[in-house]
Protein backbone atom coordinates (compact mmCIF):
# COMPACT_ATOMS: atom_id res chain seq x y z
CA UNK A 1 0.00 0.00 0.00
CA UNK A 2 0.91 3.62 -1.34
CA UNK A 3 0.88 6.40 1.51
CA UNK A 4 1.39 9.57 -0.31
CA UNK A 5 1.82 12.75 1.59
CA UNK A 6 1.44 15.83 -0.11
CA UNK A 7 3.51 18.30 2.49
CA UNK A 8 2.01 20.97 4.30
CA UNK A 9 3.75 21.98 7.15
CA UNK A 10 0.55 22.88 9.36
CA UNK A 11 -2.33 21.09 8.18
CA UNK A 12 -1.13 17.55 7.70
CA UNK A 13 -2.03 15.97 10.81
CA UNK A 14 1.45 13.97 10.67
CA UNK A 15 4.24 14.11 13.40
CA UNK A 16 7.05 16.51 12.87
CA UNK A 17 10.25 17.34 14.60
CA UNK A 18 13.05 20.02 14.76
CA UNK A 19 15.96 19.07 12.48
CA UNK A 20 19.67 19.75 14.02
CA UNK A 21 20.86 23.17 12.98
CA UNK A 22 23.63 21.66 11.87
CA UNK A 23 22.27 19.92 8.75
CA UNK A 24 22.23 23.74 7.38
CA UNK A 25 24.21 25.54 9.75
CA UNK A 26 19.94 26.99 10.57
CA UNK A 27 16.74 25.26 10.97
CA UNK A 28 15.08 23.60 7.87
CA UNK A 29 12.24 24.71 6.53
CA UNK A 30 10.69 21.40 6.74
CA UNK A 31 11.39 18.14 7.95
CA UNK A 32 9.71 14.74 8.13
CA UNK A 33 10.77 11.14 9.74
CA UNK A 34 10.07 8.25 8.30
CA UNK A 35 10.31 4.65 9.54
CA UNK A 36 11.69 1.52 7.45
CA UNK A 37 12.08 -1.93 7.84
CA UNK A 38 15.68 -3.50 8.57
CA UNK A 39 14.85 -6.51 6.77
CA UNK A 40 15.48 -5.28 3.51
CA UNK A 41 17.23 -1.98 2.20
CA UNK A 42 16.13 1.13 1.25
CA UNK A 43 15.15 2.51 -2.04
CA UNK A 44 15.22 5.92 -2.59
CA UNK A 45 13.82 7.82 -5.96
CA UNK A 46 14.55 11.56 -5.51
CA UNK A 47 13.28 13.73 -8.60
CA UNK A 48 14.06 17.65 -8.04
CA UNK A 49 13.96 20.36 -10.63
CA UNK A 50 16.55 22.70 -8.79
CA UNK A 51 18.69 22.79 -5.66
CA UNK A 52 21.16 20.68 -3.62
CA UNK A 53 21.19 17.01 -2.63
CA UNK A 54 23.19 15.51 0.18
CA UNK A 55 22.54 11.76 1.36
CA UNK A 56 24.55 10.54 3.56
CA UNK A 57 24.12 7.25 5.92
CA UNK A 58 22.72 8.64 9.88
CA UNK A 59 20.82 5.34 11.11
CA UNK A 60 19.12 2.06 10.77
CA UNK A 61 15.72 1.99 10.84
CA UNK A 62 14.56 5.46 9.68
CA UNK A 63 14.86 8.12 6.64
CA UNK A 64 15.49 11.66 8.27
CA UNK A 65 14.15 14.51 5.16
CA UNK A 66 15.36 17.87 5.71
CA UNK A 67 15.03 21.16 3.29
CA UNK A 68 15.40 24.80 3.00
CA UNK A 69 14.51 26.74 0.49
CA UNK A 70 15.99 30.61 -0.09
CA UNK A 71 16.15 33.18 -2.26
CA UNK A 72 18.73 34.56 -4.70
CA UNK A 73 19.70 36.96 -1.75
CA UNK A 74 20.06 34.04 1.03
CA UNK A 75 17.16 34.91 2.89
CA UNK A 76 15.08 31.84 4.01
CA UNK A 77 11.84 31.47 2.27
CA UNK A 78 8.51 30.57 3.96
CA UNK A 79 7.50 27.27 4.77
CA UNK A 80 4.56 27.50 2.89
CA UNK A 81 7.09 27.63 -0.19
CA UNK A 82 6.80 24.21 -0.61
CA UNK A 83 3.09 23.61 -0.75
CA UNK A 84 1.34 21.07 -2.76
CA UNK A 85 4.96 20.96 -4.95
CA UNK A 86 6.80 18.56 -3.10
CA UNK A 87 5.56 15.13 -2.50
CA UNK A 88 6.95 12.03 -0.51
CA UNK A 89 5.50 8.73 -1.15
CA UNK A 90 6.47 5.61 1.07
CA UNK A 91 5.92 2.15 0.12
CA UNK A 92 7.37 -0.32 2.74
CA UNK A 93 11.13 0.43 2.28
CA UNK A 94 10.12 2.51 -1.32
CA UNK A 95 10.41 6.09 -0.72
CA UNK A 96 9.97 8.42 -3.32
CA UNK A 97 10.36 12.42 -3.35
CA UNK A 98 9.50 14.85 -6.31
CA UNK A 99 9.64 18.63 -6.63
CA UNK A 100 8.03 20.38 -8.65
CA UNK A 101 8.49 24.28 -9.51
CA UNK A 102 5.83 26.40 -7.84
CA UNK A 103 3.62 28.49 -10.48
CA UNK A 104 3.46 31.01 -8.07
CA UNK A 105 7.61 31.23 -7.92
CA UNK A 106 8.23 30.64 -11.87
CA UNK A 107 9.81 34.34 -12.33
CA UNK A 108 12.10 34.03 -9.52
CA UNK A 109 12.27 30.04 -8.22
CA UNK A 110 14.40 29.30 -4.57
CA UNK A 111 16.95 27.33 -4.51
CA UNK A 112 16.31 24.19 -2.34
CA UNK A 113 18.87 22.31 0.42
CA UNK A 114 18.02 18.73 0.79
CA UNK A 115 19.46 16.61 3.32
CA UNK A 116 18.76 13.21 3.76
CA UNK A 117 19.91 10.43 6.51
CA UNK A 118 19.68 7.29 5.49
CA UNK A 119 20.48 3.82 6.23
CA UNK A 120 23.54 1.81 5.53
CA UNK A 121 21.82 -0.54 3.09
CA UNK A 122 19.95 2.26 0.91
CA UNK A 123 19.95 1.93 -3.01
CA UNK A 124 19.26 5.79 -4.47
CA UNK A 125 18.25 6.95 -8.20
CA UNK A 126 18.55 11.03 -7.90
CA UNK A 127 18.20 13.28 -10.58
CA UNK A 128 17.64 16.88 -10.49
CA UNK A 129 17.09 18.00 -14.42
CA UNK A 130 18.18 21.64 -13.87
CA UNK A 131 21.18 23.17 -11.72
CA UNK A 132 22.32 22.07 -8.31
CA UNK A 133 25.33 19.54 -6.70
CA UNK A 134 24.23 16.30 -5.43
CA UNK A 135 26.44 14.48 -2.57
CA UNK A 136 26.15 10.70 -1.65
CA UNK A 137 27.88 9.26 1.56
CA UNK A 138 28.26 5.81 3.23
CA UNK A 139 25.54 3.64 1.72
CA UNK A 140 25.64 0.19 -0.24
CA UNK A 141 24.22 1.28 -3.34
CA UNK A 142 23.64 0.78 -6.24
CA UNK A 143 23.14 4.97 -7.17
CA UNK A 144 22.69 6.41 -10.05
CA UNK A 145 23.00 10.34 -9.99
CA UNK A 146 22.46 12.80 -12.31
CA UNK A 147 22.17 16.14 -12.70
CA UNK A 148 21.84 18.76 -15.65
CA UNK A 149 24.18 21.70 -14.45
CA UNK A 150 26.19 20.97 -10.90
CA UNK A 151 28.72 18.85 -9.84
CA UNK A 152 28.82 15.09 -8.14
CA UNK A 153 30.51 14.15 -5.42
CA UNK A 154 29.83 10.19 -4.04
CA UNK A 155 32.43 8.74 -1.25
CA UNK A 156 32.73 5.08 0.36
CA UNK A 157 30.07 3.60 -1.70
CA UNK A 158 30.68 -0.58 -1.17
CA UNK A 159 28.48 -2.96 -3.12
CA UNK A 160 27.32 -1.41 -5.67
CA UNK A 161 27.38 0.58 -9.24
CA UNK A 162 27.83 4.33 -8.83
CA UNK A 163 26.71 6.42 -12.28
CA UNK A 164 27.61 9.43 -11.46
CA UNK A 165 26.53 11.83 -14.71
CA UNK A 166 26.03 15.56 -15.09
CA UNK A 167 25.70 17.65 -18.35
CA UNK A 168 28.16 20.25 -17.49
CA UNK A 169 30.44 20.16 -13.93
CA UNK A 170 32.92 18.09 -12.15
CA UNK A 171 32.70 14.20 -10.35
CA UNK A 172 34.74 13.03 -7.54
CA UNK A 173 34.32 9.43 -6.37
CA UNK A 174 36.54 7.90 -3.81
CA UNK A 175 36.57 4.41 -2.30
CA UNK A 176 33.51 3.34 -4.33
CA UNK A 177 32.82 -0.40 -5.64
CA UNK A 178 32.30 0.44 -9.12
CA UNK A 179 32.20 3.54 -11.12
CA UNK A 180 30.54 5.34 -14.23
CA UNK A 181 31.05 9.02 -14.35
CA UNK A 182 30.34 10.94 -17.49
CA UNK A 183 30.16 15.00 -17.39
CA UNK A 184 29.68 16.71 -20.97
CA UNK A 185 32.18 19.36 -19.73
CA UNK A 186 34.24 19.15 -16.15
CA UNK A 187 36.72 17.22 -14.33
CA UNK A 188 36.84 13.61 -12.99
CA UNK A 189 38.73 12.74 -10.06
CA UNK A 190 38.45 8.91 -9.06
CA UNK A 191 40.55 7.58 -5.93
CA UNK A 192 41.00 4.62 -4.51
CA UNK A 193 38.13 3.34 -6.82
CA UNK A 194 37.14 -0.57 -8.21
CA UNK A 195 36.47 -1.02 -11.90
CA UNK A 196 35.85 2.34 -13.23
CA UNK A 197 34.52 4.65 -16.15
CA UNK A 198 35.05 7.56 -16.78
CA UNK A 199 34.46 9.81 -19.88
CA UNK A 200 34.84 13.74 -20.63
CA UNK A 201 32.48 14.31 -23.96
CA UNK A 202 33.40 17.80 -24.82
CA UNK A 203 35.66 21.05 -23.54
CA UNK A 204 38.99 21.19 -21.35
CA UNK A 205 38.17 18.65 -18.73
CA UNK A 206 40.65 16.63 -17.23
CA UNK A 207 40.52 12.94 -15.67
CA UNK A 208 42.55 12.21 -12.62
CA UNK A 209 42.76 8.79 -11.21
CA UNK A 210 44.86 7.99 -8.16
CA UNK A 211 45.02 4.12 -6.66
CA UNK A 212 42.61 2.45 -9.24
CA UNK A 213 42.12 -0.77 -7.60
CA UNK A 214 40.32 -2.11 -10.61
CA UNK A 215 40.18 -2.01 -14.73
CA UNK A 216 39.83 1.43 -15.87
CA UNK A 217 38.54 3.11 -19.07
CA UNK A 218 39.40 6.92 -19.81
CA UNK A 219 38.56 9.27 -22.44
CA UNK A 220 38.82 13.05 -23.03
CA UNK A 221 38.03 15.55 -25.32
CA UNK A 222 40.13 18.16 -25.35
CA UNK A 223 41.78 17.48 -21.61
CA UNK A 224 44.59 15.72 -20.35
CA UNK A 225 43.94 12.46 -18.43
CA UNK A 226 46.70 11.31 -15.64
CA UNK A 227 46.77 8.00 -14.16
CA UNK A 228 48.87 7.18 -11.20
CA UNK A 229 48.24 3.70 -9.75
CA UNK A 230 48.99 -0.38 -9.83
CA UNK A 231 47.30 -2.21 -13.13
CA UNK A 232 45.65 -4.51 -10.59
CA UNK A 233 43.40 -4.73 -14.49
CA UNK A 234 43.51 -3.80 -17.94
CA UNK A 235 43.18 -0.21 -18.34
CA UNK A 236 42.02 1.99 -22.01
CA UNK A 237 43.23 5.54 -22.31
CA UNK A 238 42.25 7.68 -24.82
CA UNK A 239 42.20 11.54 -25.80
CA UNK A 240 41.75 13.44 -28.98
CA UNK A 241 44.09 16.04 -28.22
CA UNK A 242 44.61 16.11 -24.31
CA UNK A 243 48.10 14.39 -22.77
CA UNK A 244 47.96 11.24 -21.70
CA UNK A 245 50.36 10.89 -18.15
CA UNK A 246 50.96 7.36 -16.55
CA UNK A 247 52.85 6.43 -13.29
CA UNK A 248 53.21 3.06 -12.33
CA UNK A 249 55.47 1.98 -9.22
CA UNK A 250 59.20 0.32 -9.68
CA UNK A 251 58.83 -2.95 -11.20
CA UNK A 252 55.61 -3.27 -12.09
CA UNK A 253 54.58 -5.84 -14.78
CA UNK A 254 52.32 -4.89 -17.93
CA UNK A 255 52.08 -4.77 -21.26
CA UNK A 256 51.69 -1.86 -23.16
CA UNK A 257 50.19 -1.02 -26.34
CA UNK A 258 50.23 3.14 -27.76
CA UNK A 259 48.60 4.47 -30.75
CA UNK A 260 48.93 8.08 -31.49
CA UNK A 261 49.04 10.63 -34.78
CA UNK A 262 50.93 13.15 -34.96
CA UNK A 263 51.17 13.58 -31.21
CA UNK A 264 54.19 12.57 -29.56
CA UNK A 265 55.40 9.54 -27.14
CA UNK A 266 57.89 9.65 -23.86
CA UNK A 267 59.43 7.45 -21.59
CA UNK A 268 60.85 7.69 -18.30
CA UNK A 269 61.24 4.76 -16.94
CA UNK A 270 64.70 2.37 -16.46
CA UNK A 271 62.82 -1.11 -17.32
CA UNK A 272 61.72 0.35 -20.54
CA UNK A 273 63.10 1.21 -23.92
CA UNK A 274 62.49 4.73 -25.23
CA UNK A 275 60.46 4.67 -28.75
CA UNK A 276 61.44 5.70 -31.79
CA UNK A 277 60.73 9.54 -32.26
CA UNK A 278 58.63 8.96 -35.09
CA UNK A 279 56.42 5.96 -33.91
CA UNK A 280 52.74 6.49 -33.78
CA UNK A 281 52.26 2.69 -33.05
CA UNK A 282 53.69 1.03 -30.03
CA UNK A 283 54.07 -2.49 -27.76
CA UNK A 284 56.22 -3.55 -25.27
CA UNK A 285 56.53 -5.95 -22.75
CA UNK A 286 57.93 -4.90 -19.44
CA UNK A 287 59.34 -6.83 -16.71
CA UNK A 288 57.46 -10.13 -18.16
CA UNK A 289 54.43 -9.20 -18.74
CA UNK A 290 50.99 -8.36 -17.16
CA UNK A 291 47.55 -6.35 -17.33
CA UNK A 292 47.09 -4.61 -20.49
CA UNK A 293 47.52 -0.74 -20.94
CA UNK A 294 46.46 0.42 -24.11
CA UNK A 295 46.97 4.21 -24.64
CA UNK A 296 45.58 6.00 -27.80
CA UNK A 297 45.85 10.14 -28.41
CA UNK A 298 45.25 12.04 -31.69
CA UNK A 299 47.18 14.79 -31.48
CA UNK A 300 48.48 14.64 -27.68
CA UNK A 301 51.28 13.85 -25.59
CA UNK A 302 51.78 10.40 -24.44
CA UNK A 303 54.33 9.59 -21.35
CA UNK A 304 54.94 6.52 -18.89
CA UNK A 305 57.06 6.92 -15.98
Amino acid sequence: MIRKCVIWVISLQVPWFACSPSAFGKSPGLERILTVGLGDPVILDIAVSKGNVTIAYSRDGQVSICALAQDASGKDVSTEYFGSTLTIEQANNHIAIQKLPDSAYLDLEPNVSYKIDVPFRTEVRSAISGAGNQTVIGITGPAKIVTGLGDINVSYVRFGLVHAETAKGRISCTRVSQVEAETGSGNITLMEDGHSKASVKAGFGRIEVGGARGGFEGSTDQGDLHIKAVPWDDWQLKSVSGNIRIELPPRAKFDVDVTTKPGSISVGRADMDEPDAAARQWHQKVNGGGRRIQVSSDTGHISIE
